[in-house]
Protein backbone atom coordinates (compact mmCIF):
# COMPACT_ATOMS: atom_id res chain seq x y z
CA UNK A 1 0.00 0.00 0.00
CA UNK A 2 1.21 3.58 -0.46
CA UNK A 3 2.20 5.73 2.50
CA UNK A 4 -0.91 7.02 4.28
CA UNK A 5 -1.88 9.01 7.38
CA UNK A 6 -3.71 7.02 10.06
CA UNK A 7 -4.21 10.00 12.39
CA UNK A 8 -3.40 13.69 12.47
CA UNK A 9 -1.37 15.37 15.20
CA UNK A 10 2.13 15.35 16.64
CA UNK A 11 3.09 11.82 17.70
CA UNK A 12 6.20 11.30 19.79
CA UNK A 13 6.17 7.54 20.45
CA UNK A 14 5.03 4.30 18.83
CA UNK A 15 5.42 0.59 19.60
CA UNK A 16 4.03 -2.53 17.93
CA UNK A 17 3.39 -6.06 19.12
CA UNK A 18 6.28 -8.44 18.48
CA UNK A 19 3.95 -11.41 17.95
CA UNK A 20 0.31 -12.16 17.26
CA UNK A 21 -2.10 -9.72 15.60
CA UNK A 22 -0.63 -6.47 14.20
CA UNK A 23 -1.38 -3.97 16.95
CA UNK A 24 0.33 -0.69 17.82
CA UNK A 25 0.29 1.85 20.61
CA UNK A 26 1.15 5.54 20.32
CA UNK A 27 1.67 8.60 22.48
CA UNK A 28 0.56 11.95 21.10
CA UNK A 29 0.88 15.51 22.30
CA UNK A 30 -2.57 16.77 23.25
CA UNK A 31 -3.93 20.10 24.40
CA UNK A 32 -2.37 20.43 27.84
CA UNK A 33 -1.56 16.72 28.20
CA UNK A 34 -0.37 13.76 26.19
CA UNK A 35 -2.75 11.03 25.02
CA UNK A 36 -2.09 7.31 24.66
CA UNK A 37 -3.95 5.31 22.02
CA UNK A 38 -3.98 1.69 20.86
CA UNK A 39 -4.53 0.83 17.19
CA UNK A 40 -5.65 -2.24 15.27
CA UNK A 41 -3.54 -2.15 12.11
CA UNK A 42 -5.70 -4.72 10.35
CA UNK A 43 -8.74 -2.43 10.39
CA UNK A 44 -6.75 0.84 10.51
CA UNK A 45 -8.81 1.96 13.49
CA UNK A 46 -8.40 2.96 17.12
CA UNK A 47 -8.59 0.12 19.63
CA UNK A 48 -10.45 1.30 22.72
CA UNK A 49 -10.71 4.85 24.06
CA UNK A 50 -7.69 7.18 24.35
CA UNK A 51 -5.83 7.33 27.66
CA UNK A 52 -5.58 10.91 28.98
CA UNK A 53 -2.57 12.31 30.86
CA UNK A 54 -0.29 9.75 29.25
CA UNK A 55 3.50 10.10 29.77
CA UNK A 56 5.39 12.22 27.26
CA UNK A 57 8.65 10.30 27.83
CA UNK A 58 9.04 7.03 25.93
CA UNK A 59 10.87 5.40 28.85
CA UNK A 60 7.76 5.73 31.02
CA UNK A 61 5.49 3.41 29.01
CA UNK A 62 5.69 -0.06 27.47
CA UNK A 63 3.47 -2.04 25.11
CA UNK A 64 3.44 -5.70 24.16
CA UNK A 65 1.79 -9.09 24.56
CA UNK A 66 1.50 -11.30 27.61
CA UNK A 67 2.31 -15.01 27.17
CA UNK A 68 -1.44 -15.71 26.96
CA UNK A 69 -1.69 -13.37 23.95
CA UNK A 70 -3.36 -10.42 25.67
CA UNK A 71 -2.07 -7.00 24.55
CA UNK A 72 -1.17 -4.73 27.47
CA UNK A 73 0.18 -1.24 27.95
CA UNK A 74 1.92 -0.15 31.15
CA UNK A 75 2.62 3.45 32.10
CA UNK A 76 3.36 5.71 35.05
CA UNK A 77 1.18 8.57 36.26
CA UNK A 78 1.13 10.41 39.59
CA UNK A 79 3.18 7.92 41.61
CA UNK A 80 1.29 4.92 40.23
CA UNK A 81 2.08 2.21 37.71
CA UNK A 82 -0.94 1.45 35.52
CA UNK A 83 -1.34 -1.79 33.54
CA UNK A 84 -4.23 -1.98 31.06
CA UNK A 85 -5.35 -5.16 29.30
CA UNK A 86 -6.58 -3.88 25.94
CA UNK A 87 -8.50 -7.08 25.19
CA UNK A 88 -10.74 -6.80 28.26
CA UNK A 89 -10.39 -3.19 29.39
CA UNK A 90 -9.28 -4.39 32.83
CA UNK A 91 -6.79 -2.09 34.56
CA UNK A 92 -4.71 -2.44 37.69
CA UNK A 93 -2.57 0.09 39.51
CA UNK A 94 0.42 -0.29 41.81
CA UNK A 95 2.03 2.35 43.99
CA UNK A 96 5.38 3.61 42.69
CA UNK A 97 7.02 6.01 40.25
CA UNK A 98 9.75 4.10 38.42
CA UNK A 99 12.07 5.83 35.99
CA UNK A 100 11.89 3.05 33.36
CA UNK A 101 9.24 0.52 32.37
CA UNK A 102 9.40 -2.60 30.22
CA UNK A 103 7.64 -5.94 29.76
CA UNK A 104 9.02 -9.44 30.20
CA UNK A 105 8.07 -13.02 31.04
CA UNK A 106 8.76 -14.27 34.56
CA UNK A 107 7.99 -17.86 35.49
CA UNK A 108 5.76 -18.20 32.42
CA UNK A 109 3.66 -15.16 33.39
CA UNK A 110 3.60 -11.68 31.92
CA UNK A 111 5.51 -9.15 34.01
CA UNK A 112 6.13 -5.42 34.19
CA UNK A 113 9.79 -4.55 34.76
CA UNK A 114 10.14 -1.30 36.72
CA UNK A 115 13.55 0.30 37.27
CA UNK A 116 13.76 2.78 40.13
CA UNK A 117 16.60 5.30 40.09
CA UNK A 118 17.97 7.75 39.66
CA UNK A 119 20.81 6.46 41.79
CA UNK A 120 23.50 4.51 39.95
CA UNK A 121 22.75 1.54 42.21
CA UNK A 122 19.16 1.14 40.96
CA UNK A 123 16.35 -1.18 42.05
CA UNK A 124 14.55 -3.49 39.63
CA UNK A 125 11.05 -4.59 40.61
CA UNK A 126 9.31 -7.29 38.57
CA UNK A 127 5.50 -7.03 38.94
CA UNK A 128 2.93 -9.60 37.86
CA UNK A 129 1.10 -7.96 34.94
CA UNK A 130 -2.19 -9.64 35.93
CA UNK A 131 -2.23 -9.08 39.69
CA UNK A 132 0.34 -6.35 40.37
CA UNK A 133 2.05 -8.62 42.93
CA UNK A 134 5.81 -8.28 43.33
CA UNK A 135 7.37 -11.39 41.82
CA UNK A 136 10.98 -10.47 42.52
CA UNK A 137 13.21 -7.51 43.31
CA UNK A 138 16.94 -6.98 42.91
CA UNK A 139 19.59 -4.31 42.48
CA UNK A 140 21.45 -3.36 39.32
CA UNK A 141 24.50 -1.15 38.90
CA UNK A 142 24.01 1.54 36.28
CA UNK A 143 27.66 2.56 36.12
CA UNK A 144 28.53 6.22 36.35
CA UNK A 145 25.19 7.29 34.85
CA UNK A 146 21.69 7.22 36.33
CA UNK A 147 18.34 6.10 34.92
CA UNK A 148 18.04 9.46 33.19
CA UNK A 149 18.46 9.16 29.40
CA UNK A 150 18.01 5.40 29.58
CA UNK A 151 15.27 3.19 28.19
CA UNK A 152 14.30 -0.48 28.43
CA UNK A 153 14.47 -2.72 25.38
CA UNK A 154 12.03 -5.62 25.18
CA UNK A 155 10.05 -7.65 22.65
CA UNK A 156 7.54 -9.36 24.93
CA UNK A 157 6.76 -12.19 24.92
CA UNK A 158 9.39 -13.27 22.36
CA UNK A 159 12.28 -11.93 24.48
CA UNK A 160 11.17 -14.00 27.51
CA UNK A 161 12.84 -12.88 30.76
CA UNK A 162 15.39 -10.72 28.93
CA UNK A 163 15.29 -6.92 28.86
CA UNK A 164 17.97 -4.49 27.76
CA UNK A 165 19.04 -1.34 29.61
CA UNK A 166 20.23 1.15 27.00
CA UNK A 167 21.63 4.65 27.44
CA UNK A 168 22.49 7.33 24.88
CA UNK A 169 25.65 8.26 26.81
CA UNK A 170 27.17 4.78 27.13
CA UNK A 171 28.77 2.33 24.72
CA UNK A 172 27.25 -0.81 26.19
CA UNK A 173 23.75 -2.19 26.65
CA UNK A 174 23.19 -4.28 29.74
CA UNK A 175 21.00 -7.31 29.06
CA UNK A 176 19.17 -8.36 32.25
CA UNK A 177 17.64 -11.74 32.95
CA UNK A 178 14.84 -10.89 35.39
CA UNK A 179 14.33 -14.55 36.36
CA UNK A 180 17.98 -15.09 37.25
CA UNK A 181 18.16 -11.56 38.73
CA UNK A 182 21.45 -10.76 37.02
CA UNK A 183 23.04 -9.20 33.99
CA UNK A 184 23.10 -11.89 31.31
CA UNK A 185 25.32 -10.01 28.84
CA UNK A 186 26.87 -6.66 28.04
CA UNK A 187 26.45 -5.81 24.36
CA UNK A 188 28.29 -3.08 22.45
CA UNK A 189 26.28 0.05 21.70
CA UNK A 190 26.77 3.04 19.43
CA UNK A 191 24.83 5.24 21.86
CA UNK A 192 22.06 5.58 19.28
CA UNK A 193 18.53 4.27 19.53
CA UNK A 194 18.40 0.48 19.63
CA UNK A 195 15.57 -2.06 19.66
CA UNK A 196 15.22 -5.65 20.82
CA UNK A 197 13.38 -7.72 18.22
CA UNK A 198 12.28 -11.35 17.86
CA UNK A 199 14.76 -13.51 16.02
CA UNK A 200 13.37 -15.45 13.04
CA UNK A 201 15.06 -18.60 14.32
CA UNK A 202 14.49 -18.24 18.06
CA UNK A 203 16.57 -15.98 20.34
CA UNK A 204 15.92 -12.22 20.18
CA UNK A 205 18.16 -9.84 18.27
CA UNK A 206 19.56 -6.41 19.09
CA UNK A 207 19.12 -3.96 16.18
CA UNK A 208 20.87 -0.60 16.23
CA UNK A 209 22.71 1.95 14.10
CA UNK A 210 26.46 1.53 14.01
CA UNK A 211 28.23 4.15 11.94
CA UNK A 212 26.80 4.01 8.41
CA UNK A 213 25.14 0.63 9.00
CA UNK A 214 22.18 -0.87 10.80
CA UNK A 215 23.62 -3.81 12.69
CA UNK A 216 21.69 -6.81 13.96
CA UNK A 217 23.39 -8.79 16.70
CA UNK A 218 22.39 -11.89 18.64
CA UNK A 219 21.99 -11.58 22.40
CA UNK A 220 25.13 -13.74 22.64
CA UNK A 221 27.00 -10.82 21.08
CA UNK A 222 27.58 -12.31 17.63
CA UNK A 223 27.13 -9.95 14.68
CA UNK A 224 24.41 -11.32 12.43
CA UNK A 225 23.80 -8.85 9.60
CA UNK A 226 25.18 -5.40 8.70
CA UNK A 227 22.85 -3.34 6.48
CA UNK A 228 24.58 -0.35 4.84
CA UNK A 229 22.73 2.99 4.85
CA UNK A 230 23.41 6.00 2.60
CA UNK A 231 23.25 8.65 5.33
CA UNK A 232 22.73 9.48 8.98
CA UNK A 233 20.53 6.94 10.73
CA UNK A 234 17.77 7.99 13.11
CA UNK A 235 15.05 5.76 14.53
CA UNK A 236 15.18 2.02 13.79
CA UNK A 237 12.65 -0.81 14.04
CA UNK A 238 12.53 -4.54 13.38
CA UNK A 239 9.97 -7.35 13.29
CA UNK A 240 9.44 -10.87 12.02
CA UNK A 241 6.68 -10.90 9.37
CA UNK A 242 5.88 -13.96 7.29
CA UNK A 243 8.94 -15.72 8.70
CA UNK A 244 11.23 -12.93 7.48
CA UNK A 245 13.22 -10.50 9.60
CA UNK A 246 12.37 -6.97 8.45
CA UNK A 247 14.47 -3.98 9.52
CA UNK A 248 13.55 -0.33 9.02
CA UNK A 249 15.43 2.91 9.61
CA UNK A 250 14.91 6.63 9.20
CA UNK A 251 17.78 7.80 6.99
CA UNK A 252 17.81 11.50 6.26
CA UNK A 253 14.02 11.87 6.13
CA UNK A 254 13.50 8.70 4.09
CA UNK A 255 12.42 5.39 5.57
CA UNK A 256 14.38 2.40 4.33
CA UNK A 257 13.15 -1.15 4.79
CA UNK A 258 15.30 -4.25 4.39
CA UNK A 259 14.49 -7.89 4.22
CA UNK A 260 17.48 -8.78 6.38
CA UNK A 261 18.41 -11.59 3.96
CA UNK A 262 19.60 -8.85 1.57
CA UNK A 263 21.75 -5.74 2.10
CA UNK A 264 19.71 -3.87 -0.54
CA UNK A 265 16.63 -2.03 0.79
CA UNK A 266 13.39 -3.55 -0.47
CA UNK A 267 11.39 -0.35 0.10
CA UNK A 268 12.04 3.39 0.30
CA UNK A 269 9.37 5.68 1.77
CA UNK A 270 9.98 9.46 1.69
CA UNK A 271 8.31 11.33 4.55
CA UNK A 272 7.50 15.06 4.67
CA UNK A 273 7.91 15.37 8.44
CA UNK A 274 10.45 14.53 11.13
CA UNK A 275 10.27 10.95 12.44
CA UNK A 276 10.20 10.79 16.24
CA UNK A 277 9.75 7.04 16.61
CA UNK A 278 9.34 4.00 14.39
CA UNK A 279 7.79 0.53 14.64
CA UNK A 280 7.26 -2.52 12.43
CA UNK A 281 4.28 -4.77 12.96
CA UNK A 282 3.86 -8.50 12.52
CA UNK A 283 2.12 -8.04 9.15
CA UNK A 284 4.96 -5.87 7.84
CA UNK A 285 3.20 -2.52 8.34
CA UNK A 286 5.65 0.30 9.00
CA UNK A 287 4.34 2.85 11.54
CA UNK A 288 6.06 6.23 11.90
CA UNK A 289 5.29 8.69 14.68
CA UNK A 290 5.96 12.11 13.17
CA UNK A 291 5.33 15.76 13.94
CA UNK A 292 2.69 15.71 11.18
CA UNK A 293 0.67 12.61 11.93
CA UNK A 294 0.84 8.87 12.44
CA UNK A 295 1.95 7.49 9.09
CA UNK A 296 1.71 3.97 7.71
CA UNK A 297 3.41 2.16 4.85
CA UNK A 298 3.74 -1.47 3.85
CA UNK A 299 7.16 -3.01 4.20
Amino acid sequence: MPESVLAQGAFDGVAATAAGPPLAFTSRAGQGANIGQAWDLRTRSALGPPIPDFPDHRAEWAFGLLPDGAPVVAWTHRDRVHVLDLSTGGELTVDGQPDLLGLAVHGGRGAVVAVFGPASDARVAVLDARTGDLRTEFGVWLGHWTAIDRWILHAAPASGPLVGLACDTERTIGLLDVEREEEAASLPSSGSQAVLAPGPDGPPLLVQPSGAEVLTRTVDGDAAVALPAPGDIGAVAAAVAGGRLLVAADVGGELLVWDAASVTPSRRVPLPARVNDLALSTDGTLVAATDAGLRLASA
